[in-house]
């Protein structure tokens, strides 16, 4: 299924970032990209969007411990 584009996403000041990726999250995801016809940077970014507008979200903030 092809990606979509937020026209929200595409209006906001960018912040840049490093990630860094082993070989096969990299292979991963750079055929996503390639099969979608988008970047890789795209993919990613995609990806966080999703991961952050889950109703119940991978990571979740732990209370410290006093």
């Amino acid at each position: 299924m092809p990606f979509s584009r937020s026209a929200e996403s595409v209006e906001r000041p960018a912040h840049r970032l490093s990630v860094s990726l082993n070989e096969e999250q990299y292979a991963q995801i750079a055929d996503l990209a390639r099969r979608n016809r988008v970047s890789i940077a795209w993919v990613v970014r995609e990806a966080l969007e999703r991961m952050l507008t889950e109703s119940q979200p991978l990571l979740r903030q732990r209370r410290r411990q006093p």
